[in-house]
């Protein structure tokens, strides 16, 4: 596998958005911060991309912040979970929050490890283990494995977020997420996951013990063992022409 930017993912986008001039190109490229190496890396999957007609892959910057968590510092209030929920439903309901407290408390490596509950708990240390999205580099589990492409980079974070008018409620990214990070709302029958509340994350704000931080983003993916084992994505044949630059 060539090496690549850590400053960049691959998004899938219709063929029809494509740079218009070499000089665009380079520019976009550019600002990613891509070298020579990089430019020729996308060059040619540019060119391949073309070639398959129907999708292409573009060269995205990675989020540019996010949140994190110091189980140290949590007291299990949950008052996070409640900010993000009433900024993004209008209403309190933890279950539908984008942070994740309490699912490891009953658990832990020296008591029962079953599916989510993979973690620290009061069998192994007491601690209380927040979950975040890693908002995860290329490649992007959740967004691969939506099949209508609602789950988009968007500035000025570069999150990943869902697009609730492309979402159909299929629950794919639910079950492509190691982490277990997506959230499904039944009354409206859509996914939701972090979106880093536009750059001003509300649990962030809400933490009384600052066991939440907002800082910048790193590859988090490998730091912690994957919560569950996410179903496999099968993308077409004329996406996967996109990849063969980069994956060999």
């Amino acid at each position: 596998m060539e090496e690549k930017n850590e400053n960049s993912v691959i998004q899938l986008t219709p063929a029809s958005k494509k740079l218009s001039t070499r000089r665009e190109f380079l520019k976009v490229a550019g600002a990613g911060g891509a070298g020579i190496i990089g430019l020729t890396i996308i060059g040619n999957a540019m060119k391949t991309a073309e070639a398959a007609d129907t999708k292409r892959v573009v060269w995205v910057p990675n989020p540019t912040m996010m949140i994190v968590g110091d189980p140290t510092r949590c007291v299990g209030c949950r008052r996070c979970e409640i900010a993000c929920t009433e900024f993004n439903e209008g209403k309190t309901q933890p279950s539908l929050a984008r942070v994740k407290i309490n699912r490891n408390y009953l658990f832990g490596p020296q008591g029962t490890q079953v599916g989510f509950w993979n973690g620290e708990g009061i069998y192994g240390n007491h601690r209380i283990v927040q979950d975040t999205c890693r908002q995860c580099p290329h490649p992007v589990s959740c967004m691969d494995a939506c099949p209508n492409g609602a789950i988009e980079a968007v500035p000025p974070t570069n999150a990943r977020v869902v697009n609730v008018e492309k979402c159909t409620g299929c629950k794919a990214c639910q079950r492509a997420c190691p982490f277990g990070m997506t959230t499904f709302n039944t009354e409206i029958n859509k996914a939701s996951k972090c979106h880093l509340c536009n750059g001003d994350p509300q649990c962030v704000k809400a933490c009384p013990t600052g066991a939440l931080q907002y800082v910048p983003w790193r590859d988090r993916t490998k730091e912690m063992p994957a919560r569950f084992i996410p179903v496999s994505v099968n993308l077409p044949d004329d996406v996967k022409a996109t990849c063969v630059t980069c994956h060999k």
